[in-house]
């Protein structure tokens, strides 16, 4: 009888270990994630920021830009703050999501709007 409790609790350990080296390597995928979405979120601050103080120094008015936002915005339907519309490889012509960063499809690099990748 003994011998059964070992082996299930040998088999409980391995299990649990098993897990948590899974959920240590997500971990490790989410913060590699969460570097590269800080690193776009900075890319597209600094592209914003430069497109502003153009249409500024061009006499655009802070409420035309608002109304362009709000047309743009209204594109697909929705007044949400968000684009639906997927993004097409160069590549290969698939629709991909503007959310990644490589084709799923063929491995392009896509979204990238001029800067290097690191």
């Amino acid at each position: 009888m003994q011998l059964l409790t070992n082996l299930f609790q040998d088999l409980r350990i391995t299990t649990n270990s098993v897990k948590s080296n899974q959920t240590s390597v997500r971990a490790i995928q989410n913060e590699s994630h969460i570097d590269t979405l800080s690193e776009k979120i900075d890319q597209l601050y600094i592209m914003n920021l430069a497109a502003l103080e153009l249409l500024t120094e061009l006499g655009i008015t802070q409420s035309q830009i608002m109304k362009k936002i709000e047309e743009i915005d209204l594109r697909d339907g929705k007044l949400d703050g968000k684009l639906s519309q997927p993004t097409e490889c160069s590549d290969c012509g698939h629709k991909i999501s503007k959310r990644r960063t490589n084709c799923f499809y063929c491995g392009s690099k896509i979204n990238s709007f001029g800067f290097k990748s690191t």
